[in-house]
């Protein structure tokens, strides 16, 4: 045996465990793993896992899969080959058909463990394993930013024997360094993994069979799981209730813990010390972890520091967290900055970037080109009538959809509707200069010029007649976007969305005149849905239908009729609301009962258009009917104690309607619930709701069964969270505050994780598929708000780091950017404290600094 696979072979039974550890393993990218084993169901490795190709060798397979047989050990793949000379066998894994994972999320310096016994060892026999990247995407978005050059899929093999030696008698731990990989091309792009390959080696006229009962990426060879102790990895405020919690697999200890610390990291003592204390769910389908869960309340400690949580009996801790004031500032500064680098058509530069730059994409839109033939008669906007040959509009600007490229209106109702209420709601928290964007001009509120960079793109989708286009979209050449048709829907968007924000920005320092033109073109818009009341949802230019169409309009025409009379006054549009609510359902007061399918009552899901409009029905000070009024508030508290008794019901409080409501974009689904808890404790001053909302602030802050931050950029690399772009690529230095990243417990079209991880509230992988990692607008429009509201005032000069104070932290981030301008490596824009802003840290940013200093 080489020297290698003295290193890392370990044989099972000689393994050590702690006294208290048993049985549950470290997180891993499993490409085996027969997590379902009890159902006794496999047979082959199949649907897009693994592929067998051979050139005059034999290989054992399974409809071009590999075997599985359920006697050997859990459940193993069977290798099986002969090899003669001049023939060629290999065998490709994959998760999701392909899709690349991140290797790093599992280690800084993974191994790839196979746990493995021979059936038969054939003289000569050997095996390559390979890994090879994917750098498909990378491609793409270089033809978009117009940069020449493609990057070729990189790989690297070693050789298995280096590692181990065959035995039929006993299991073998297996453990090769994924450094080793680099050793043989350090090009091979670890983050973005897709096919992991073995390859026949040697010459064998012997039949050679080898099991391999586990195949994993894991981040070290102790293999022991080191995450029980889940926590919000933001932080805690110090006046917030504080929850932990201790969860593991079922027979991973075989002590029972009693009592957790909470210990102080500047003296590592305990700080505070409690009972644990255990949860159980109200039902089974209310608990998908298969896991043992204890809660740490620790609500008590409310003095500011840096701690982390210890459970002695079981020998594990937390990561460090901090309670302090500000434990979700920067969070709620990332999460609206998203949106600036979310922007299509132009330069993600400095100073703006803060170290994010890339290049524009579809700079062309300022010329681009419809979708249809304005003479076609199946189309309602004629764009030329006169033929005068007019192709193309700009429509230049505006937010990619999600991690796609697309752009369009209908997506943009819940997010806008959410930044107004951020600017309405928590304005104050806010201020000029604050997001570092472009627009910045020291008098407006940053996120009013964050909001108008979109209102303008709407405005290039309006018409002179108040019709307005749908989507712009790759349809097949990568070089440019069409636009499509106008919709009616579309209008109904725009009209509701200009009207909210001409309400809200009359208001607003200097942008009287900009909201008076808001109202005009909303009421330009209400005009034309007038003129045409039947629903118009255009199709693409193969007929095909838009995700986000909307196929029946009447709850958007309400959804701007209320935004119109909340903005004017004007009584025709409470009618026209009021008359149409009757309409719906027969009479007011029956048309609209709860139900638990309003789990996406804000979000995205479940045609929130309308929910978003009531709420501002029930909130405003407007005149209306009290009826309706009322009966809108009560389903929402009603709403809100259905989501609050279903948060109670599981062990990880959860704040949604359904067991299976971890889904596709479902992050965004529990910040919008979460607003619904609010507006209830707002109402009610039951704390209960506001603990709920917490509850989904932590969640996607870590404090769940898979231990990660569903937040890029924060925490740890192990604990954080990659996302889905087609626009950003670099995982290792990821932008901050993207929501992406959550446990998709239906999976995505075929609950492809359910092959590789048994318990659906555990899904979680970072691979690059969108059903798990991909960002999108309303949802990222959801969370800031949410983090806002338990942020405290970010509009404090001299509050480099937004901590809430202005102090030697601050100084020592000043002095590291003395003198530095954009481009700079010690440039930090938020030490350009100066006003007007002169893209220089000086002596005038300093005065400013002492102004506030302590």
């Amino acid at each position: 045996m080489k020297m290698k696979s003295f290193l890392f072979v370990i044989i099972f039974l000689m393994a050590v465990v702690s006294s208290a550890q048993a049985g549950q393993e470290c997180v891993g990218i499993n490409f085996f793993d027969v997590a379902q084993s009890y159902l006794q169901t496999y047979t082959c490795w199949d649907g897009g896992k693994s592929y067998i190709y051979s050139g005059g060798a034999t290989v054992a397979n399974c409809n071009g899969a590999v075997p599985v047989d359920m006697s050997i050990g859990a459940g193993s793949l069977k290798v099986q080959s002969i090899k003669p000379a001049g023939s060629w066998w290999n065998i490709l894994f994959k998760l999701d058909w392909g899709h690349s994972v991140n290797f790093y999320r599992y280690g800084r310096q993974p191994f790839l463990y196979l746990r493995v016994k021979w059936g038969q060892i054939a003289t000569g026999a050997n095996m390559g394993v390979r890994l090879v990247d994917d750098q498909q995407i990378l491609n793409l978005y270089n033809y978009y930013a117009g940069q020449p050059g493609t990057y070729s899929s990189q790989e690297a093999s070693v050789l298995f024997s280096d590692y181990v030696a065959p035995s039929t008698s006993e299991w073998q731990d297996v453990y090769i360094p994924v450094e080793d990989f680099l050793n043989d091309n350090p090009n091979l792009d670890l983050t973005r993994i897709s096919i992991l390959i073995f390859d026949g080696v040697g010459t064998y006229e012997q039949t050679n069979t080898l099991y391999i009962e586990k195949m994993k990426v894991v981040p070290d060879i102790d293999g022991q799981y080191s995450d029980v102790v889940k926590i919000n990895q933001l932080g805690y405020l110090p006046t917030e209730r504080k929850l932990a919690l201790v969860s593991y697999e079922n027979g991973a200890f075989s002590i029972t813990p009693t009592y957790f610390q909470v210990i102080d990291v500047a003296t590592q003592t305990a700080a505070y010390q409690g009972n644990l204390v255990r949860k159980i769910a109200c039902s089974p389908e209310w608990d998908q972890s298969g896991d043992i869960v204890y809660r740490a309340d620790f609500t008590s400690l409310a003095t500011p520091g840096t701690y982390f949580i210890s459970v002695p009996e079981l020998e594990q801790t937390s990561l460090v967290f901090d309670i302090k004031e500000a434990a979700f500032n920067q969070a709620y500064r990332d999460a609206l900055r998203f949106f600036y680098y979310a922007r299509s058509g132009n330069d993600i530069a400095e100073p703006y970037a803060e170290g994010f730059t890339r290049p524009t994409i579809y700079a062309n839109n300022a010329a681009c080109q419809y979708d249809y033939n304005d003479n076609d008669p199946a189309k309602m906007y004629d764009y030329d009538p006169l033929d005068e040959g007019i192709t193309t509009r700009d429509v230049c600007g505006g937010w990619f959809d999600a991690g796609d490229l697309h752009l369009d209106t209908h997506n943009n109702i819940v997010t806008l509707w959410f930044l107004l209420e951020i600017l309405k709601q928590q304005g104050d928290k806010l201020g000029p200069y604050l997001l570092n964007l472009p627009e910045s001009d020291g008098q407006a509120n940053d996120l009013v010029h964050l909001i108008k960079y979109q209102l303008e793109w709407f405005k290039k989708m309006q018409n002179s007649d108040g019709s307005v286009h749908f989507i712009v979209i790759n349809n097949g050449d990568d070089s440019h976007q069409q636009v499509s048709d106008v919709s009616t829907g579309a209008a109904c968007v725009l009209a509701g969305i200009f009207a909210k924000a001409s309400a809200k920005f009359a208001n607003e320092p200097g942008q009287a005149s900009y909201a008076a033109d808001l109202l005009s073109r909303a009421e330009l818009s209400w005009t034309w849905l007038q003129a045409h009341p039947n629903n118009y949802n255009p199709t693409g230019p193969s007929g095909q239908t838009w995700s986000y169409g909307i196929t029946n309009d009447v709850p958007y025409r309400m959804f701007a009729a209320i935004e119109l009379y909340i903005a004017t006054g004007n009584t025709t549009y409470r009618s026209y609301f009021q008359n149409a609510f009757i309409a719906a359902g027969g009479n007011a007061l029956t048309a609209f009962t709860p139900n638990q399918s309003w789990g996406g009552i804000l979000g995205l899901f479940y045609d929130p258009s309308i929910n978003l409009a009531y709420m501002d029905y029930v909130q405003t000070t407007r005149s209306v009917s009290s009826t309706i009024k009322n009966h809108l508030k009560q389903k929402f508290l009603d709403q809100a104690a259905f989501i609050l008794s279903k948060d109670e019901c599981t062990n990880y409080n959860i704040p949604m309607v359904a067991p299976n409501h971890l889904f596709w974009g479902s992050s965004g689904m529990l910040c919008a619930n979460a607003y619904v808890l609010l507006r209830a404790y707002e109402w009610t001053g039951n704390a209960s709701y506001r603990n709920a909302a917490l509850d989904a602030l932590e969640w996607i802050g870590g404090r769940n069964p898979v231990c990660r931050i569903f937040i890029t950029g924060y925490s740890d690399y192990l604990h954080g969270t990659d996302h889905y772009s087609f626009y950003w690529f670099d995982h290792l230095n990821p932008t901050p505050g993207y929501l992406c990243g959550n446990i998709n417990g239906i999976g995505a079209g075929g609950y492809f994780l359910d092959y590789y991880i048994r318990y659906p509230w555990k899904y979680y992988l970072n691979i690059q598929n969108a059903s798990v990692l991909e960002p999108c607008l309303p949802w990222q429009a959801e969370l800031s708000y949410l983090l806002g509201y338990f942020a405290s005032d970010l509009d404090i000069p001299g509050d480099i780091n937004f901590d809430g104070a202005v102090n030697m932290a601050d100084l020592t981030l000043f002095i590291h950017a003395w003198l530095s301008s954009p481009g700079d490596a010690n440039w930090n824009p938020n030490a350009n404290l100066a006003q007007p802003f002169d893209n220089i840290i000086d002596f005038a940013d300093f005065a400013t600094l002492m102004l506030y200093f302590n």
